[in-house]
């Protein structure tokens, strides 16, 4: 809970004026109940007056560079061939402790995560996922066609039966094409909350992640198919020991690159529209 420290408060009002839900009176030195735990008004406030445990010191500016993040995000790559070389335990969970700090979309701080490195399990996921989304591919036969493409189009359809024929002939050829190998896999995870936003959350994290896991010299990939199968067939939240009211949201492979992408490959200019009156 945040509180007020009358002895140290100057008054000068920053924290009111940060507070997202304006739930701070300091003339009255109280706390409105809407309080988000958000805690600007600890990390604005210049005699430490309001806050509480959470706030652990001064910030100092940092000498990163546009420049510098511009060449982290073009170094990043999806790795699909890691190094027999383990992750220890202790890298790992570093590695999320350190990634609290991430930005979250409702700041209700929901998620949780798994953290799988026993490869029996890994290959357990990899074969489960392969089957069920398989099975799912599978639907789209000649009895549902029709079906689909006068629900969803033309279009629709044939970008499924491409899906499907790509995941098909990958499955046929690589009996890993889900888990590839990697030492680890990270599940991020959260309990169904009707005000929260656990899922964009997840996503926000992910892509955080996979950048602080290159300054680390570690590669990630992110598994998009783990996920979609853990809503179709419960027993790949089962073999990751996640509670049934749990709900998967992402998933990261992670672990030491075997090889290194040594160029830098461009992507396309967004398109970009400006609203200005």
């Amino acid at each position: 809970m945040v509180n007020i420290s009358a002895d140290n408060c100057i008054k000068c009002k920053k924290c009111e004026n940060v507070c997202p839900v304006e739930g701070i009176d300091i003339e009255n030195n109280s706390i409105s109940e809407n309080c988000i735990k958000c805690y600007h008004c600890g990390a604005t406030c210049p005699r430490k007056a309001v806050g509480n445990k959470n706030i652990i010191g001064n910030t100092s500016q940092n000498n990163i560079q546009p420049y510098d993040f511009e060449l982290l995000m073009q170094q990043r790559r999806s790795h699909r061939i890691f190094s027999t070389q383990q992750v220890s335990p202790e890298v790992l969970k570093e590695f999320v402790e350190h990634m609290r700090f991430s930005p979250t979309a409702s700041n209700l701080q929901s998620l949780s995560f798994t953290i799988i490195t026993n490869k029996a399990k890994l290959k357990e996921i990899n074969d489960l996922t392969i089957e069920t989304i398989s099975k799912a591919y599978k639907s789209v036969n000649r009895f549902s066609k029709p079906l689909i493409r006068f629900f969803k189009g033309k279009k629709a359809l044939k970008k499924m039966e491409k899906s499907k024929r790509k995941f098909m002939e990958k499955a046929e050829l690589r009996e890993d094409m889900i888990c590839y190998n990697a030492p680890a896999l990270i599940v991020i995870h959260s309990e169904s909350n009707p005000v929260g936003m656990p899922c964009h959350d997840a996503g926000i994290w992910t892509g955080m992640a996979t950048l602080y896991a290159e300054l680390l010299n570690l590669s990630t990939c992110i598994n998009g198919f783990i996920v979609n199968a853990a809503k179709r067939n419960s027993k790949i939240k089962e073999t990751m020991h996640i509670p049934a009211n749990k709900e998967i949201y992402s998933t990261i492979l992670i672990g030491y690159p075997k090889l290194k992408f040594e160029n830098r490959v461009d992507r396309k200019i967004p398109k970009v529209r400006f609203i200005a009156e």
